[in-house]
């Protein structure tokens, strides 16, 4: 029996597949997290928030200024895509020495695997100059503060495909559709089976190789979409 194997993918999407296309992120239902550290009676207040984009970082540190005004400085960092995507680093010192509060900052968001996440950190004087050590230290432990508290839900880039298969096969394909966490949307029944389907994309590559191995089976993949999936963690 000859084997019918089809797979099409824009050439637009096809260095895709094999990066990382899931992540966490923020899940505060469109509201702010804040917490507050104290340290020699100056305050970081840390205030993290959901920001797909560079733009919505630019609102959420006009927000902050607004609401402390009267803060020293209001110093952010943030991961504005998924965690490994540096091109969507961004930081800034807002006046503190050097290096002692948005690298800080960054450094510990970029190793946290939350993804789409700004962090700005309003302090007020107390005082105490805490030096450079210390204000690394606080900076840090103020992101770490309100990142460990912050819950998230996991954002997967997920592919809408068809396929195609012969009726003595469809046991087989729904079995590789349950191990690949494939959901089916629509069945077309006519001469052949055809199965409108949802799957993360990092399971695209694996599915084909199985599907590979089956006769007069067709895999169409029209595009590529991120969406937020349900899976969250706290």
């Amino acid at each position: 029996m000859s084997m019918k194997f089809r797979v099409i993918v824009p050439a637009c999407h096809r260095l895709r597949l094999g990066s990382i296309l899931s992540f966490h992120i923020p899940h505060l239902q469109g509201q702010d997290l804040e917490l507050t550290l104290s340290i020699k009676n100056s305050q970081f207040i840390a205030n993290l928030r959901h920001a797909a984009g560079r733009s919505e970082c630019d609102v959420h540190l006009n927000d902050m200024r607004k609401k402390y005004p009267d803060a020293s400085h209001h110093c952010w960092a943030v991961v504005a895509a998924a965690p490994n995507d540096s091109t969507y680093y961004g930081l800034s010192d807002a006046g503190e020495p050097s290096g002692t509060a948005g690298k800080p900052m960054l450094q510990v968001l970029s190793h946290c695997g939350i993804g789409e996440v700004s962090v700005v950190v309003c302090r007020y004087f107390g005082g105490t100059k805490l030096g450079t050590g210390g204000l690394v230290k606080a900076y840090s432990e103020a992101v770490k503060l309100v990142v460990e508290a912050c819950p998230t839900h996991l954002k997967r880039d997920l592919t809408q495909a068809q396929l195609q298969c012969p009726y003595d096969l469809s046991g087989r394909i729904e079995h590789l559709c349950n191990f690949y966490q494939v959901n089916i949307d629509d069945r077309i029944y006519s001469e052949s089976l055809s199965l409108n389907i949802t799957l993360p994309s990092e399971n695209i590559t694996a599915l084909q190789t199985d599907i590979a191995a089956l006769a007069s089976v067709t895999l169409l993949i029209p595009e590529l979409s991120m969406t937020p999936d349900n899976g969250s963690k706290t």
